[in-house]
Formats: structure tokens, C-alpha cells, sequence
């Protein structure tokens, strides 16, 4: 079955020159979904990028499930912000993880479930079935990047070059009861090393897990 609201959330956040520090990255998160309903960690808590992980720690006990998570994320965030974008970041009802950094709604970098995150005006994606037989089983899956009047298509373990954005797609999405969200990073495609970190961010956030804190300070890897 999907995954509970309380195992949840979506923030969004701004980068400032405050959220800069020599080791790490650190911004304060709103919900975006508006409501005071209980999620993971809470509708209001700090977001840490700090030696290649996501650390996402809760501002108080009320609506929080855990005290605070975190993910492998690589430092593709910390190359690519700068003080004035928007982080949007979701952890979905199939488990997957989600973020992107938006300049002036221009897509900077996006990566993980990238078709569950704000990619700005001109980029669209979209997780299509392929191939179903008889009873709409799906065997196979593909990811259409659109960039303004212009789209391409991909599976897993492809990279391509479109108008000025550089795809990689980690794993495809796989349906079912939760079913599985396709991974991929997207970011521009004039920096070399930027597209390195990024393909490096999306590959640690598929290969590992979530690391979880209790209330009572126990932990939990799922």
C-alpha cells in the first residue's frame, strides 16, 4: 500500500547568504502542502547538506513523526546553489526522494524523483508504460524530457544532452502497491564536473537508504 501521509512531506526553502557555512548548506523548510497534518518530520524544520548527506531535523515534536532523517545526496546541491534559488524537496508515498534548485524559475539541478519536484517553465517530464499485455501489466517503462518544443526519451542507465540540460536516468519508475519512483538528475550542461556531481547525487540517493531518529533517539534504516 502507499506510504502514510506521516511518512511523508514536501518543503520548499530559499538559499541565502546565511545558508552558506564552510562545511555545509543549511535553510529552514515551510510545507508546501499547507495543512498542519502530521508528516515525517514536521511542516517547519531545518534541511542540512553536509558531508554528502541530507539531514533533515525536525523543529518540534508536534506533527512530527522522527526527530530527524537523512539520505546520501552527494554534493551536487552544494555546487550548484547559489544564494537566492528555491529548493523544493519531497519524500513521496512510494518512498522515493525528490529535489530540485530553481533560479527565477529557471531549473538549476534536479535530482532523484524528478517528475514529483517543480522543474521551472520550459521542462517537463513524464514516466511512461511502453509495453503492457492484455491485463495492462506493465514490462517496461521510459521517461519523456521536454524542453520547451523539443523531447527525447530514456531508460534507465541513459544519459542525453537537450537544448541546454544534461539528463541521467539512475532507475526507471516501476509501478505497483507502492510501486517504485523513477530516479534521474537533470542539470545544465555547459559544466562538466557539474554534471559528474549530479550523476553522483542521483546514483548514492538509489543505492542507499533512509536513516531515521525516534523521538527516543532510536535509529532506523529503511
Amino acid at each position: 500500500m502507499v506510504i502514510s501521509k506521516s511518512g511523508t512531506f514536501e518543503y520548499t526553502a530559499e538559499f541565502t547568504n546565511e545558508s552558506f557555512g564552510d562545511s555545509d548548506i543549511t535553510l529552514f523548510g515551510s510545507d508546501r502542502r499547507g495543512d498542519k497534518t502530521k508528516c515525517l518530520v514536521g511542516p517547519s524544520p531545518k534541511l542540512r547538506f553536509w558531508n554528502d548527506r541530507l539531514v533533515i531535523v525536525a523543529s518540534e515534536e508536534s506533527n512530527s513523526t522522527f526527530r530527524n532523517v537523512s539520505v546520501l545526496i552527494g554534493d551536487a546541491v552544494k555546487s550548484a546553489a547559489q544564494a537566492g534559488d528555491r529548493l523544493y524537496i519531497i519524500r513521496t508515498g512510494c518512498g522515493g526522494i525528490g529535489l530540485s534548485v530553481l533560479r527565477r524559475e529557471e531549473l538549476i539541478l534536479a535530482i532523484g524523483a524528478i517528475a514529483e519536484v517543480p522543474l521551472g517553465n520550459e521542462i517537463k517530464v513524464t514516466w511512461h508504460p511502453l509495453r503492457a499485455s492484455w491485463n495492462d501489466f506493465v514490462t517496461d517503462t521510459w521517461l519523456e524530457l521536454r524542453v520547451q518544443n523539443h523531447s527525447i526519451t530514456l531508460r534507465e542507465r541513459e544519459t542525453a544532452e537537450i537544448e541546454d540540460y544534461y539528463i541521467y536516468v539512475e532507475r526507471k519508475w516501476e509501478p505497483g502497491t507502492p510501486g517504485t519512483d523513477g530516479y534521474a538528475s537533470i542539470c545544465r550542461a555547459v559544466d562538466s564536473r557539474m554534471k559528474i556531481a549530479a550523476m553522483r547525487s542521483v546514483m548514492l540517493l538509489g543505492q542507499s537508504g533512509m536513516k531515521l531518529v525516534n523521538w527516543d533517539c532510536l535509529e532506523y534504516i529503511i
